[in-house]
């Protein structure tokens, strides 16, 4: 959901098995597919009853390697509610995988240009495994809005279960600053888990049209030992 005011609006790892790779890599950023492009936190707004977006980005990272094509539709269906289904493919070493999502958010306060907006986002992962599609993980999590004049303050806390069984407590934190160039809006953010060390990502987003066409690019970094990097650069379309 992309919030705009009136007026002048992933945790990378060293891992070996393809199935790790592809959980790790995913949950960053289908996570921010799931945000609002190009973040990886979840705000708090919802897409209106009856418009939906299309969302398409490319991204590379280097601890593991991995190139992850993705493109997602997503739509208000009322009741506060929008879902999203998405697919991708990753080009990985030593083979590609093919990987899904299924996501949704439920607003429980409303946002506006006034009042802090919260909600309930739910996403299930899977992967390709061997000839069939698996379980990777479910997420649920918490999103806070809060707006204050041009800028925007986005923070979640969540748990996801992996098809590993393991439980992870997830947050992070977004500070987004509409229209701070013209029609760009600038943002940056720190995110993480209990289980391994947080990222940190820049990221901008450019209105190409008003309420309908927005392409963007992000960049990120791991504070671990490896020295865990990615980029990407997306668009997306609202109807």
């Amino acid at each position: 959901m992309l919030y705009k005011f009136p007026g002048p609006l992933k945790i990378v790892k060293s891992v070996n098995s393809l199935p790790s790779k592809l959980l790790v890599v995913v949950l960053m950023h289908t996570s921010t597919a799931w945000a609002g492009r190009p973040l990886v936190t979840e705000d708090a707004g919802v897409i209106d009853t009856g418009n939906c977006e299309i969302e398409s980005y490319i991204a590379r990272y280097n601890r593991p390697y991995v190139n992850l094509r993705w493109m997602q539709l997503g739509c208000g269906i009322g009741l506060n509610t929008q879902i999203s289904a998405g697919a991708g493919r990753e080009t990985t070493r030593p083979e590609p995988a093919t990987i899904a999502a299924a996501s949704g958010k439920t607003s429980l306060r409303k946002l506006t240009a006034e009042q802090a907006g919260l909600a309930i986002a739910y996403s299930v992962l899977a992967g390709n495994h061997v000839d069939h599609m698996r379980h990777e993980s479910t997420e649920i999590k918490a999103a806070l809005t809060v707006p204050r004049q041009q800028w925007l303050l986005h923070a979640n806390i969540g748990w996801l279960r992996s098809s590993s069984s393991t439980t992870k407590t997830t947050w992070a934190l977004a500070l987004e600053r509409c229209n701070a160039i013209g029609p760009v809006d600038l943002m940056g953010e720190i995110f993480g888990d209990d289980r391994g060390a947080p990222t940190a990502q820049i990221a901008a987003r450019w209105t190409v049209i008003p309420g309908r066409l927005f392409l963007d690019s992000s960049w990120g970094a791991q504070f671990n030992s490896a020295k865990s990097q990615q980029a990407s650069i997306g668009l997306k379309i609202a109807f």
